[in-house]
């Protein structure tokens, strides 16, 4: 199986800027069986690269002259073969699992999860059921958060799409994570790219996001409650963190007055 990724984010700035700063958080981390064939991240302006503290590889374009927009954008292609039960990576983890219970930021828990979790917190505790339990898991946050696009931000969180049953991938996600860490599991956010020429996916226009959850001997094992399934091959993973604002694709600052105003395409296409 092989795919091809084509990926723009623009922003575009009602007023010039004198300096903008980017970074790209875009990178593949291919699991084992994926190759990356090809890939290319252009933006303008000056180019770093760095390790953020979460392992993420970031790119940051900084352009120091009058400007009123910036482009960055993605090309590459993508391969799997073989037939693992979940995506399995080579590299070691760069914090312990333990940090990744923190209840912070847009993956926030409180007691409105309760129901969500109830009757499972005895069974996530043993290593050997938390599989079951964390798929069961996924099945509840489908069901309770209907896939639909318009109904919240990058800024909605967990509790607020819970409130609201519905929200895209980022939002079931969200709801995910804060549930496993309610129940004592480890779990964190990640985005990433999925395609998106198939029918029967949620997958927007832009690039995707699941979960995953720490299980004993097994390490981070994929959750993708929009799809209600474990991430596949085609599941390309490029950043992780805490919540979405930890492994945004692209994040910016600039210095200048008035709005500015971003805009995302992407296309991940089956390519044979």
């Amino acid at each position: 199986m092989r795919l091809s990724v084509h990926h723009i984010t623009r922003f575009e700035f009602d007023q010039p800027s004198g300096h903008s700063i980017h970074d790209v958080r875009l990178t593949p981390k291919p699991a084992t069986g994926q190759r990356v064939v090809t890939w290319r991240i252009d933006g303008p302006g000056k180019r770093s690269e760095w390790i953020d503290g979460h392992g993420n590889q970031v790119a940051t374009f900084s352009v120091a002259t009058q400007h009123d927009a910036v482009e960055i954008a993605v090309a590459g292609v993508y391969e799997f073969s073989g037939a693992d039960q979940w995506l399995r990576y080579g590299d070691a983890p760069t914090l312990p699992a333990p940090f990744w219970l923190r209840n912070t930021g847009l993956a926030r828990h409180d007691p409105s999860f309760d129901r969500l979790i109830e009757g499972l917190a005895e069974r996530a505790g043993e290593t050997t059921k938390r599989v079951e339990v964390l798929h069961e898991l996924m099945k509840r946050v489908c069901r309770r958060i209907a896939y639909k696009t318009g109904v919240s931000t990058v800024d909605t969180t967990a509790a607020e799409a819970l409130a609201r049953s519905a929200g895209v991938a980022q939002d079931q996600a969200h709801v995910f994570i804060a549930a496993c860490r309610r129940l004592g599991v480890p779990a964190r956010y990640v985005s990433g790219y999925l395609r998106n020429d198939d029918p029967h996916l949620h997958v927007g226009r832009t690039s995707h996001s699941w979960a995953e959850a720490w299980v004993p001997g097994l390490e981070w094992v994929g959750f993708d409650p929009a799809n209600d399934m474990s991430p596949r091959g085609d599941s390309l993973r490029v950043a992780v963190g805490l919540d979405y604002r930890d492994a945004a694709p692209v994040s910016g600052r600039r210095v200048g007055f008035g709005d500015a105003k971003m805009s995302v395409e992407a296309s991940v296409r089956l390519m044979d």
